[in-house]
């Protein structure tokens, strides 16, 4: 997976026109500080508390990049504030506490994100790999297969 990260970074491919767009792009490439800026810029013209959460969770996998898990956390209370049931926010607080070996507590996250947004792909990779470092290694199994089936139907046109 790092081979294609480095690879990303260095083909060449539009760049979106909405600052939210541009951010994930430059993230995707590893450009941070770009990232940051057009993420700042998403968050100034956010309207409604999706667009707040969505960005200030996008903030957070940066700071978490920069090993700045104190911004990080800041970023995803706000996420969280903004939108109590943003599931990509819950599953990077997920993210951040099966890194930190706490696997029982990344599994509530995930299965909590799920309940929000049932089709959030994600959530259910991440359960998935939780769920097989915790030895229940059937259910990890049903679970990687529904977050595949699901990027799938999301990116089929």
């Amino acid at each position: 997976m790092p081979f294609f990260d480095r690879l990303r970074r260095l083909l060449p491919g539009p760049v979106p026109s909405g600052a939210f767009g541009r951010g994930t792009h430059e993230l995707e490439r590893g450009r941070l500080d770009d990232a940051d800026a057009a993420f700042a810029e998403a968050l100034a013209t956010a309207v409604t508390s999706a667009d707040i959460a969505a960005a200030r969770n996008k903030r957070a996998i940066i700071a978490i990049r920069r090993r700045d898990v104190a911004r990080a956390i800041e970023e995803l209370v706000a996420a969280l504030e903004a939108e109590p049931r943003s599931a990509a926010a819950i599953t990077t607080i997920g993210n951040l506490l099966l890194e930190d070996g706490a696997v029982d507590e990344a599994i509530v996250h995930y299965e909590y994100a799920i309940v929000a947004d049932d089709a959030y792909a994600p959530a259910y990779h991440n359960l998935g790999v939780a769920l097989h470092r915790s030895g229940r290694k059937r259910e990890a199994v049903g679970m990687l297969r529904k977050a595949t089936r699901l990027e799938g139907r999301i990116r089929r046109p």
